[in-house]
């Protein structure tokens, strides 16, 4: 088995990331794997966004391996590239982001056109056609699984320092973010609308999005490889006894421990920081995953000037780069004690009472959802809410809050 965890480059001789895709045709499927027994199926997906290719060379070197090894014990292995046409261009996306558009309506309206049909085939987004391209795949996947579909989404950021893990909030998503041996990201999802592992999980999946790094950093191949065994694993489709697992781990866990324990296993975002192309916005030098950040310490310019954090945490993805539409986010650290609290109230169905608080009605319209006068309810607007599973839906700050439960959030069988 090659040692893929230890990078194969030299210390200060390493080639940026995406020249390893220069002149190579990147394939759709990257790779396709059965195991001798029937088991849960995992997709694999890098390169959502084009400027972020270390998922799909992880793959790449992941499918190697294995091969020489002889495939998987159980189950279903499938890699996905995401945007081929953004990721030959080495930029973020080509007409709008590839992971802001798996709205299930946006979906479905795209599966009723066939592009060879379609008259305006030819004018139609580049993000379109790599949309259904993905779709086709994970319908075919769906079509043959014979048990719990997982996915795991790969992406790097424009900042440096340490990887990281997300997720939507649900109970089986907890328990794959988890298994990896680095900081995990909350609330997100409510930040970012119709990424892709939310939608999915709208299908049933079981799904975590994996930060590796910066770029153009070569250990951000090695970081998703090592997620890659770690979730192999944690689905059950290779033992956990492999030494590839036990090093994967290891690997990681080295990099948290570099952070002298400066850095809080589990964060929640409490800020995002919108922008547009029109703002002008630049991101001062020097900042990283998870540097502390004071209430009003200027991190930013735009065209009104400095750009001060609102309060007091932990910066997040940074922007150094063109496109984007998030500057950056403030995360605080979430104390292991609050979701062993929210696991309890989830089994015990506590939300079936959430009607009866003070300020809080259910939605005339939609079932699992829940209107919040946040003038009323305070502390109840937020922080029990997600106890209990809900995310937000629409903008940050209104004074009426509209919380929908999480879907396939099982609680008895987590």
């Amino acid at each position: 088995m090659a040692e893929l965890l230890v990078s194969k480059y030299e210390i200060g001789k390493a080639p940026a990331v995406e020249r390893e895709l220069e002149g190579i045709e990147v394939p759709r499927v990257l790779g396709r794997l059965e195991g001798a027994r029937p088991g849960p199926s995992l997709v694999l997906i890098g390169g959502l966004h084009g400027n972020e290719p270390a998922g799909v060379l992880a793959q790449q070197r992941i499918f190697e391996s294995l091969a020489a090894a002889g495939g998987i014990d159980r189950g279903r292995l499938i890699g996905l590239s995401g945007n081929l046409e953004a990721l030959s261009r080495n930029q973020r996306y080509v007409d709008y982001d590839l992971n802001r558009c798996w709205n299930p309506h946006r979906v479905q309206l795209l599966r009723r056109v066939v592009a060879g049909e379609d008259p305006a085939a030819e004018k139609r987004a580049v993000e379109d056609k790599e949309l259904r391209a993905i779709d086709r795949e994970l319908e075919l996947l769906r079509s043959e699984a014979e048990g719990r579909i997982y996915l795991l989404d790969f992406h790097t950021t424009s900042g440096p320092r340490l990887p990281f893990a997300t997720l939507d909030d649900r109970l089986p998503n907890r328990k794959l973010a988890f298994e990896f041996p680095i900081p995990v990201v909350l609330g997100l999802e409510e930040e970012l609308a119709d990424t892709l592992t939310t939608y999915v999980e709208s299908l049933g999946f079981i799904a975590a999005g994996f930060e590796a790094g910066q770029h153009s950093d070569p250990e951000s191949i090695a970081r998703a490889e090592a997620a890659i065994w770690i979730t192999l694993a944690a689905c059950r489709l290779i033992g956990r006894q492999r030494r590839e697992v036990d090093r994967a781990r290891r690997y990681l866990a080295g990099e948290l421990a570099d952070e002298a324990g400066s850095v809080p296993h589990i964060v929640e975002v409490r800020y995002r920081h919108p922008i547009s192309p029109d703002d002008w916005f630049r991101m001062d030098p020097g900042w990283t995953n998870f540097k502390p950040v004071r209430k009003g310490q200027i991190v930013a310019m735009d065209r009104n000037g400095p750009v001060a954090a609102p309060q007091a945490g932990r910066m997040l993805m940074p922007l150094y780069q063109e496109q984007g539409a998030e500057g950056f986010f403030v995360v605080e650290r979430v104390h292991f004690f609050w979701l062993r609290l929210s696991a309890t109230l989830r089994r015990l169905h506590v939300e079936r009472a959430l009607h009866f608080l003070p300020g809080v009605e259910r939605h005339p319209e939609r079932d699992g959802v829940f209107i919040v006068d946040r003038h009323t309810a305070r502390w109840l607007a937020r922080q029990l809410f997600h106890l209990l599973g809900f995310r937000r839906l629409g903008p940050r700050g209104e004074r009426y809050l509209k919380m929908a439960r999480r879907n396939h959030d099982p609680i008895g069988d987590e």
